[in-house]
C-alpha cells in the first residue's frame, strides 16, 4: 500500500512537471480582430486613361476614383504551430491570418456632351458605383462593398516572463510578410478598361442600370479579386501572449496580442494606400504534445 502511495505521488508530480512545461510542440486555430489595417478617405484621385477625341483640350487626367468609409468585417482567422523547448529562445512559432475588410469604390467619368457644350471637364453625376452588392453574379465572402483580402504570415520568438498555475504570460517578436489585394487605382481601371477608352462607352457607363455600365463595374472589381494576394509587403511585430491550460489535457486557449508594424506599403499604386500600423488580437484553441 505503501508503495503504490508513492508511486502515485511521483506519478502526480511528473504529471504537473510536464503539464508545466507546456509539451514541446502544439497547433492552435485562432479567430482574429485585425485593427491594424485602415485607409484614409480618398475622395478624387485623378487617374489617366488616355486621351478622349473631342476633349484632348482638357488633359488627359479626366477620369478620378474614390474610395471612402473603410469598415473592417468579421472575417478574420489562422492558426499556428510551435516548438516550445528551443535553448535560449525558448518558443519559435509560425502562424498566418486571412482577413477580409471593404469600402465604397467609384469610378467618376466625363459627361462628354456637357464637356463639350461647356467647353471645361464635367463629370457625369451617375459614378460607377464598384460595390459588391451592386453587380451581379460576383462575390467575395460576403463583402458587400469594393473588396480587400489580406494573408499575412508571422514568424516569432517566445519567451515567458511569468508562469502561475494553469497560466503563462510571454513576450515575443519577430517578422511579417503580407499579401493583399491591390486597391482600386488608376493601374486597376487601366487594366480592366483599356488605355483608351471610346466617347460612346463612356457614354453607356452614365446609365448605372445598362448592361454596358454593369460589365465595366464587374471587370474593374473581378480585376481586383483576380490579383488577390499578389505582392507582398514585410514588416515586424511585437506580442504579448498569454496561454492557459489545465493540466494532463492536451488542449488549451491562448490570446495573442501583436503589435504589427509595416516596413513597406500595401499598394504604391493607390496614393497613400493602407496604413498597416496597429494591433492585432488573436484568440484560439490550442492542442499539444
Amino acid at each position: 500500500m505503501k508503495n503504490f502511495k508513492a508511486l502515485a505521488v511521483a506519478v502526480l508530480v511528473t504529471v504537473s512537471a510536464v503539464s508545466n512545461s507546456y509539451a514541446i510542440f502544439g497547433v492552435g486555430l485562432h479567430w482574429g480582430f485585425d485593427y491594424s489595417m485602415g485607409m484614409d478617405n480618398v475622395e478624387r484621385e485623378n487617374i489617366k486613361l488616355g486621351s478622349i477625341a473631342g476633349l484632348e483640350e482638357l488633359g488627359d487626367r479626366l477620369f478620378y476614383v474614390s474610395r471612402m468609409n473603410w469598415e473592417r468585417s468579421m472575417i478574420n482567422f489562422g492558426g499556428k504551430a510551435y516548438i516550445d523547448i528551443i535553448p535560449f529562445i525558448q518558443t519559435v512559432e509560425l502562424s498566418c491570418n486571412f482577413g477580409l475588410w471593404h469600402y465604397e469604390g467609384a469610378l467618376y467619368y466625363p459627361d462628354i456632351e456637357a464637356s463639350l457644350s461647356e467647353g471645361r471637364l464635367v463629370h457625369s453625376p451617375n459614378p460607377l458605383d464598384l460595390n459588391l452588392k451592386s453587380i451581379d453574379g460576383l462575390s467575395y465572402i460576403g463583402l458587400t462593398g469594393t473588396p480587400y483580402a489580406k494573408l499575412h504570415f508571422d514568424a516569432t520568438v517566445r519567451r515567458k516572463v511569468w508562469e502561475p498555475p494553469i497560466f503563462k504570460f510571454e513576450l515575443g517578436a519577430g517578422l511579417s510578410a503580407h499579401l493583399a489585394t491591390p486597391l482600386l487605382s488608376n493601374r486597376i481601371v487601366e487594366k480592366a478598361m483599356g488605355v483608351n477608352i471610346d466617347p460612346a462607352d463612356i457614354e453607356k457607363l452614365a446609365d448605372p442600370e445598362s448592361s454596358a455600365g454593369k460589365a465595366a463595374a464587374k471587370k474593374i472589381v473581378k480585376t481586383i479579386i483576380d490579383e488577390a494576394l499578389d505582392k507582398p509587403a514585410f514588416g515586424m511585430h511585437i506580442l504579448f501572449g498569454v496561454k492557459a491550460k489545465l493540466p494532463v489535457l492536451p488542449l488549451g486557449v491562448y490570446v495573442d496580442s501583436k503589435y504589427m508594424i509595416p516596413f513597406s506599403k500595401f499598394d504604391s499604386d493607390a496614393g497613400d494606400g493602407v496604413n498597416g500600423f496597429g494591433l492585432l488580437v488573436n484568440a484560439g484553441l490550442s492542442f499539444s504534445l
